[in-house]
């Protein structure tokens, strides 16, 4: 394929990435709504917003009816995960910026998410490939009081995993070209688009790789989660590649370092022990949360003052 071709579809794309819903409307033509009996002109009556062209019921009515049970009619679930993979940053400002329409609810789709993949991780791949299928790479007793907790909670607990990236990313891109001082509601449903993303990908796509070996899975699913961050993170906040990179890694720091001290503190897991299947005493316990918050809050210090910096030095900078 020609490099100017491959430059032109790469166009098209960046062009779809910013643009892809058409409001037009479908013709001038006077429409009949079927539901109030007033004539109009668009896709929609103005007077009881039935779609243009509904009609009588049909075998397409059925299959609309159905697909409208899960979520997969008008916004539908699919077509916003598929936004969300091919331009997760665009999606989520043209919902935090009003455009409601764009999106599946979020919340809805990360509780559909979750219910998908505790079907699939906790019953449809332990039935194909036998009882000895294990998402923690063989280390069950360590992760025992969590998994159990996680087989009936696995929404909440990637819900919860989703308000401890609220902070980070308030603070690191307080200062952002686009969507600057951006809101804790409006970082609410960032985090819930993320955590969606982090299903998507970790427990449905990368699956096949935890047969293979869990370390590769463990160590490929963090690595493309990352990209997707600063993917991500670019296209909703306009920072440059290397000003969104060093700001996400904070992010990511600060999420994992509050993770340790939930696990430390609920479940008595110690990510850093050399013995995972080793609990930790009472006291230690407290002391660890106690330092890993210390640790967690010094890191989101110095990415603040970092990010302070860069923007005072960005200032000082005339524009070209």
């Amino acid at each position: 394929m020609a490099k100017g071709k491959i430059k032109e579809r790469y166009e098209r794309f960046k062009r779809w990435q910013l643009s892809p819903n058409s409001y037009e409307f479908t013709s001038d033509d006077v429409q009949h709504c079927q539901n109030c009996g007033h004539d109009f002109t668009g896709n929609y009556c103005p007077y009881c917003s039935q779609k243009a062209g509904e009609g009588l019921i049909d075998w397409r009515s059925v299959r609309q009816s159905f697909m409208d049970i899960w979520g997969l009619g008008s916004r539908s679930m699919p077509r916003t995960i598929w936004h969300l993979l091919l331009r997760p940053g665009y999606l989520i400002s043209d919902y935090i910026s009003g455009k409601r329409q764009v999106s599946f609810p979020p919340v809805k789709m990360l509780f559909f998410v979750a219910v998908i993949v505790v079907l699939l991780v906790y019953y449809l791949m332990p039935l194909l490939f036998g009882s000895s299928f294990d998402i923690y790479g063989g280390n069950t007793s360590s992760y025992e009081g969590f998994d159990s907790w996680n087989k009936t909670h696995f929404a909440w607990t990637y819900f919860g995993m989703a308000l401890l990236g609220i902070l980070p990313t308030l603070v690191l891109f307080r200062y952002a070209p686009v969507h600057p001082r951006h809101t804790l509601p409006q970082g609410f449903f960032i985090q819930v688009f993320l955590c969606v993303v982090n299903l998507v990908i970790s427990f449905i796509l990368l699956l096949p790789l935890l047969l293979i070996n869990y370390m590769v899975y463990f160590l490929v699913s963090w690595a493309i989660l990352f990209c997707y961050y600063v993917i991500t993170y670019k296209q909703l906040f306009g920072y440059g590649i290397w000003g969104t990179l060093w700001r996400v890694f904070f992010v990511f720091g600060f999420i994992v370092l509050s993770m340790d001290v939930v696990l430390f503190l609920l479940f008595d897991i110690d990510s850093s022990q050399i013995d995972p299947n080793q609990s930790l005493p009472g006291s230690n316990r407290y002391i660890r949360a106690g330092i890993f918050t210390a640790y967690s809050l010094l890191l989101l210090g110095v990415g603040w003052a970092l990010s302070l910096i860069s923007r005072k030095k960005s200032k000082k900078t005339p524009s070209e």
